[in-house]
């Protein structure tokens, strides 16, 4: 492994990361975790799960692959789950190892993502540049773009909400990503997706 910095260069074989914490609202929460993780088919990343997280590096469409299918196969159908997702590419601190860059750009979950991926969730995220003069038009159009995927996104202090299948959600995060590497250098999404929360059946019956 070696330790050389990434060159921020716009559209090159960079490599993505997303960190993913699962949390699963409900007891014996762990083996619902360590069933995901099982379940979540690797080969096209590199991957390494620690105290806090899941971590996925490597081709960005790989990368949203796995970590689609990490969420996807935790989800249950009365269970009040939560993901935590922070995308990156660029940082000039990165390294140049443990990542899995082959140039195929493999999506081995993508089968069962679109099978099992079919039910409601909702996501606050923001999305970061660095080093560009022109952000907030950049972050204007990754928001817009959300637009396209049928998530009706929606300003709020902080962060844009969207509302969609999970489907919609992780196509669009790949289609984010794919347009920041062909024109932005440093870039970071971090999102919050939930999927059958308490919190919103209240505030649909108390409309």
């Amino acid at each position: 492994m070696t330790n050389e910095p990434i060159a921020c260069a716009v559209g090159g074989i960079d490599i993505t990361g997303c960190r993913v914490s699962l949390y699963p609202m409900k007891d014996h929460f762990a083996q619902q975790i360590v069933a995901s993780i099982e379940r979540t088919d690797t080969t096209a990343v590199w991957q390494q799960t620690d105290l806090f997280s899941t971590l996925f590096r490597g081709e960005a469409p790989s990368v949203v692959d796995a970590a689609a299918g990490l969420f996807i196969n935790a989800y249950e159908s009365k269970t009040h789950l939560v993901g935590e997702f922070t995308f990156s590419k660029g940082c000039p601190g990165d390294s140049a190892g443990d990542a899995f860059l082959n140039g195929e750009q493999a999506q081995p979950n993508k089968a069962s993502n679109l099978l099992n991926g079919t039910f409601d969730v909702d996501c606050k995220y923001s999305f970061y540049v660095f080093g560009e003069n022109n952000y907030m038009e950049e972050i204007a159009t990754i928001v817009q773009l959300a637009e396209t995927y049928g998530l009706a996104p929606r300003s709020a202090h902080y962060v844009t909400m969207l509302t969609g299948t999970a489907n919609q959600l992780f196509g669009y995060f790949e289609a984010a990503l794919a347009y920041a590497h062909d024109h932005l250098p440093h870039y970071v999404l971090e999102a919050t997706v939930s999927v059958n929360s308490p919190s919103k059946k209240k505030a649909v019956s108390h409309d």
